[in-house]
């Protein structure tokens, strides 16, 4: 009877903490636990990851920013394969030459900003500084210039991707489809896409101006202050995130609507609360969670935030609000972050995030 009790107890206890550990368990994916080790960049180490995406098998790629410059893939041992992009920090513009592919040992990247991988495989990267969008191919590692022609500016809608002129390309975001990428143009105040298929670029969002969205306007005649990602859902509701409005705007239905932080001021305020009232501080990236929700970087708050668009309401759902450190918790919520930019839905469904300040990516379950 005594051994029968002992064992009931046994696989309870096992039981219990098997399901603690699945639902709260926080993992440094790459990169140190401590977070950044070094104040110079170590070519060896993932440096400032600002973006991650998984292929159809499951690895996962990411980019670094200005630290680093290079693309990464991420082994299932943890190991990180840097598979595109001089290592550089203080990096001169890429040389630009006419041919449009490249061996991924030469590229010169500057200032990555995001990452994203098509159903053929081919991985997209926003070269921001040198105002294109680019693709490396895994099977053959040559780098392709997908849109941009180098020189900042705006031209081309209508034309040629790779004619057209961006003015710091930040985001380069898969419609469902996957035919399409939706670009923040920051530099130009609007939000184009490059057609697939076509190879052909238009204008979405944006006058030229920068300013606070006006809302209800028709989304190609209101100013847009800093916009700097965006997200769209299977129905085409996009979600661009404004880094100097320091909100999330939706385009629905042919107008324009600001839903988190319409008075655009800079803090943190709001959880719980309609996100139209609530405060962002320099919102970085937007991805869908699998409910369809907005998952928002709100980079300078340090923390994940979560807008419902079904109940209007927002949520802190990973980072502790305001305070940069290092600090991994029993969760998301008791975990700090420091200046994250890169969040999205893992293939197992955690919450996965570019930690970038702290030179690391973590995951972990995403409270409900």
């Amino acid at each position: 009877m005594k051994d029968l009790l002992w064992t009931l107890w046994l696989a309870t206890t096992v039981a219990v903490a098997g399901a603690r550990l699945a639902r709260a368990e926080v993992v440094v994916l790459v990169g140190d636990p401590a977070g950044r080790v070094a104040k110079d960049p170590d070519p060896a180490r993932m440096n400032e990851p600002f973006a991650i995406a998984f292929d159809a098998e499951r690895r996962m790629y990411g980019v670094e920013y200005t630290r680093g410059n290079r693309l990464f893939r991420v082994a299932a041992d943890g190991t990180v394969e840097f598979v595109a992009g001089r290592f550089h920090v203080s990096n001169p513009r890429d040389a630009l030459a006419p041919d449009a592919t490249t061996a991924a040992a030469d590229v010169r990247f500057h200032g990555l900003h995001d990452v994203a991988i098509g159903r053929d495989g081919l991985v997209y990267v926003a070269d921001t500084f040198n105002h294109r969008i680019r693709a490396f191919t895994p099977t053959t590692t040559a780098v392709t210039v997908v849109a941009g022609s180098g020189q900042a500016g705006f031209s081309g809608d209508g034309g040629p991707a790779v004619a057209a002129a961006f003015k710091q390309a930040y985001c380069c975001s898969l419609v469902p489809a996957g035919d399409a990428l939706l670009v923040a143009d920051i530099g130009n105040h609007r939000l184009r896409r490059v057609n697939l298929r076509a190879m052909t670029v238009e204008t979405l969002a944006g006058n030229g101006t920068a300013g606070r969205p006006v809302d209800g306007a028709a989304p190609l005649e209101t100013p847009l202050a800093g916009p700097r990602a965006a997200c769209i859902t299977a129905d085409g509701t996009i979600y661009l995130a404004l880094r100097e409005g320091n909100a999330l705007v939706e385009i629905k239905g042919g107008s324009v609507r600001t839903v988190v932080n319409a008075a655009g001021t800079s803090g943190y305020s709001g959880d719980g609360g309609p996100g139209r009232e609530a405060l962002l501080a320099g919102p970085k990236y937007v991805s869908l969670d699998r409910c369809g929700r907005v998952l928002i970087a709100d980079t300078e708050n340090h923390c994940i935030r979560r807008y419902d668009p079904a109940t209007g309401i927002i949520t802190t759902v990973a980072g502790i609000p305001t305070k940069m450190a290092a600090g991994v918790g029993a969760d998301l919520r008791s975990t700090h972050l420091a200046r994250p930019h890169g969040c999205t839905i893992a293939p197992d469904g955690r919450l996965v995030i570019a930690d970038s300040d702290n030179d690391r990516i973590l995951a972990g379950p995403l409270a409900e």
